[in-house]
């Protein structure tokens, strides 16, 4: 979550800094340099959270074994129900992260043959910077679904300890 929140941010700088003041862009690193680390942050964002959606499916298997996804209704449960909604916004920021960060590959490797080692080959296009804002407040939201699983659910807390119930 950090990596990805550091490009998403990264990104966003990149589109209002021309239009901040320079006494303050002066206290920033150079546009070359948030362009890079932006570039990098977002691939190690999207790698780092492999192992985060493994354990999360590893986790929400075990819950649906134990628990079922339905009630005796028929009707989702709660738990069901956010336990989806943060798995489905999570996949869809992982994978749009990386097609991101796959496509500002292929422009910096583009760039690379054209012109030799451009400064800005990592530069992110306009959509990406969009998009980027669109994946930041996604990303925000799934976090908190998780914290609600976490927090309100229980999830992730039996995992090789026993838990302690309330009123026993």
């Amino acid at each position: 979550m950090a990596f990805l929140t550091t490009a998403y941010g990264l990104d966003a700088l990149h589109v209002v800094r021309p239009y901040m003041p320079s006494t303050l862009t002066s206290y920033l690193p150079t546009v070359v340099e948030t362009t890079r680390i932006g570039y990098w942050a977002l691939g190690l964002g999207v790698l780092t959270a492999l192992p985060s959606a493994a354990s999360g499916i590893a986790q929400a298997a075990k819950m649906v074994q134990a628990q079922g996804l339905y009630d005796q209704n028929g009707k989702m449960k709660a738990k069901a129900k956010v336990l989806v909604a943060h798995a489905l916004i999570n996949d869809i920021v992982i994978i749009v992260s990386g097609w991101i960060w796959y496509k500002r590959r292929s422009a910096s490797s583009m760039e690379y043959l054209k012109e030799g080692l451009n400064p800005m080959a990592y530069e992110p296009q306009t959509w990406m910077v969009g998009a980027s804002l669109v994946l930041g407040a996604m990303l925000l939201f799934g976090a908190n679904l998780g914290g609600t699983l976490v927090y309100d659910y229980g999830m992730g807390l039996s995992m090789g300890k026993k838990v302690i119930k309330k009123n026993e």
